[in-house]
């Protein structure tokens, strides 16, 4: 089970971050709920996944339908938006491509929305065949901006993390950052990846990037916490592709 908390980020953003919490905490919760966050953006939360929904006067922009197991939930999620304006829903993002994220998108296609989501994403889908999600029309790269109604948002990839298709969603004239499953409590976090920034430098400067780096770097001080064998190479490969320029 995971949950989203939200953090204050300094006076410039405030960030939502999927982050896994013990279930108690969403066993606690009402069912579901929607908050008003800003002028234009909303938190839907249904038991212990959220998601962002933007309302502009020309329509809205919904991000991960978050059906898995419970397809009352994209329903539910249609009806919360429904509450708050009439307008039609013209875009929904995938975060990524996982599973719990992302089933359960068809009500939304039916009413009309196009689906956008990362290339690898889309790459990932067209081979993995879930019946209940819908695979992306529109496939972006390292930016994708949406313009509507007035309200920009863009749509960033900054590289493999929790997978190699993860968006980040700026909303800039609100000042609202959203990501999905980024840094979960009690996994590798900002220290570990400090660390292991420095110690990928130290390969590159030896000529060791890509391969020889990716079998020898090991970090001791991490390897029992969570997604520390399964994240490693991945961030080996991608601290090579920037020490490994010579920057």
């Amino acid at each position: 089970m995971r949950r989203q908390v939200l953090l204050g980020l300094g006076p410039v953003f405030a960030v939502f971050l999927v982050a896994a919490v013990p279930t108690q905490a969403s066993a606690q919760a009402p069912p579901f709920e929607t908050r008003k966050i800003t002028e234009h953006v909303y938190i839907f939360r249904y038991v212990g996944h959220q998601s962002m929904f933007v309302v502009t006067p020309d329509g809205v922009i919904a991000t991960d339908p978050i059906g898995y197991l419970r397809p009352q939930a994209v329903t539910t999620y249609i009806a919360e938006i429904r509450k708050v304006t009439p307008a039609p829903i013209k875009y929904v993002v995938y975060s990524h491509h996982h599973y719990d994220h992302i089933a359960g998108g068809k009500p939304f296609k039916d009413l009309g929305a196009t689906f956008i989501a990362h290339r690898n994403a889309k790459t990932r889908l067209e081979a993995l065949k879930y019946p209940d999600a819908v695979i992306p029309d529109v496939a972006v790269d390292n930016l994708h901006i949406i313009e509507l109604g007035g309200v920009r948002v863009e749509l960033h990839y900054v590289g493999r993390n929790h997978s190699d298709n993860s968006l980040v969603m700026l909303v800039p004239k609100d000042k609202i950052l959203f990501t999905v499953d980024f840094i979960p409590i009690e996994t590798v976090q900002k220290q570990y990846m400090t660390d292991l920034s420095d110690a990928v430098k130290l390969a590159a400067d030896q000529g060791k990037c890509w391969d020889r780096a990716m079998q020898e770097i090991k970090l001791p001080k991490y390897e029992k916490w969570g997604s520390y064998d399964q994240d490693l190479p991945g961030n080996i490969q991608r601290f090579c592709s920037y020490w490994g320029r010579g920057y």
